[in-house]
């Protein structure tokens, strides 16, 4: 059922350095024809010319999904992921908008994934963030939400690797749900200070999940909608020397704040203890995640200067 032609609902869409990309997942965003969308594609301060190109190519798109409202934010420098949203949810606030949906470009979306999210905001208030099943290109789950916990990186994505459960299971409260997409409550998001942008990227979300929840907010985990995601397009990988880094150094900020035995017992045996391991596996990625937890230990920020050292060009 649609809802009224009035749009509640912003979808935020960040890019660095992927204009291509970033047009296609906006190609599918603007399918959704139950949901009417103010759309805000933000530019993270690229240096290849994206800017550019998203405002040759946006007045074509909106022109041809009326439903929709489309508009681009070029910024000056690269705010990282956390920074680039919190810019989109200032402005969601600003055009009256409910809810918020934060977006990877690295993802595909069926025409009919957004209804069912907007519609159990919609149902109960105590609800603050709502995701879907996220998927990897082979079919098998990547995300089924997650928690921080007694695994790698102090974190368990649910169900990664297998095949996705049944679509009548839950919902399903969990510890986060990833930032490649989840649906946010505008205000509460705000109430609680956006996404803290001293992660700069990867642990942002975990985080704010945390916070929402210690503000009384339910964490949702929602099986029946399903979209797929090629993880890491924008830091080079899931084995990049800049993922590995900054998920360590961000793991360690966590921690330090509101982590508990599991998670430190965690970083202890699979991020150093086993180190050796994840050398023998690749030594530049290894090296990546030891100076990570170096400098998150020592209280490093994460910034763009890190993307600038470890993925350059």
């Amino acid at each position: 059922m649609a809802e009224p032609a009035g749009a509640r609902t912003a979808a935020l869409l960040l890019n660095w350095r992927r204009a291509e990309l970033t047009l296609q997942c906006l190609g599918d965003l603007l399918a959704v024809d139950d949901v009417a969308l103010r759309v805000l594609v933000v530019d993270n301060g690229s240096d290849d010319g994206s800017a550019a190109t998203l405002r040759d190519r946006l007045p074509a798109l909106a022109a041809a999904h009326p439903r929709h409202r489309i508009e681009l934010a070029a910024l000056p420098h690269n705010l990282g992921f956390a920074g680039g949203m919190n810019h989109g949810l200032r402005w969601a606030a600003a055009q009256g908008l409910a809810y918020a949906l934060v977006l990877n470009n690295d993802l595909r979306l069926p025409p009919d994934f957004l209804r069912p999210l907007v519609a159990a905001l919609d149902h109960d208030p105590r609800v603050h963030a709502i995701g879907p099943t996220v998927l990897q290109p082979d079919g098998t789950v990547w995300a089924e939400g997650g928690a921080v916990g007694f695994g790698p990186n102090a974190l368990r994505l649910h169900g990664h690797g297998r095949a996705p459960r049944p679509r009548a299971h839950g919902p399903e409260p969990v510890g986060f749900l990833p930032g490649a997409c989840v649906l946010l409550r505008v205000a509460e998001t705000l109430a609680v200070g956006g996404f803290d942008e001293a992660y700069f990227m990867y642990w942002e979300d975990v985080d704010l999940c945390d916070r929402l929840a210690a503000r009384g907010g339910r964490i949702v985990w929602l099986p029946w909608v399903r979209v797929v995601h090629d993880a890491g397009q924008s830091s080079g990988g899931g084995r990049s020397p800049l993922r590995k880094f900054l998920m360590a150094c961000n793991a360690v900020r966590f921690l330090r704040r509101r982590g508990g035995v599991a998670g430190w017992s965690a970083l202890v045996l699979f991020d150093l203890l086993l180190w050796p391991l994840a050398f023998a596996a690749g030594p530049r990625a290894a090296w990546a995640k030891l100076r990570g937890l170096l400098a998150g230990l020592g209280g490093h920020r994460a910034s763009a200067a890190d993307v600038r050292r470890f993925l350059p060009g």
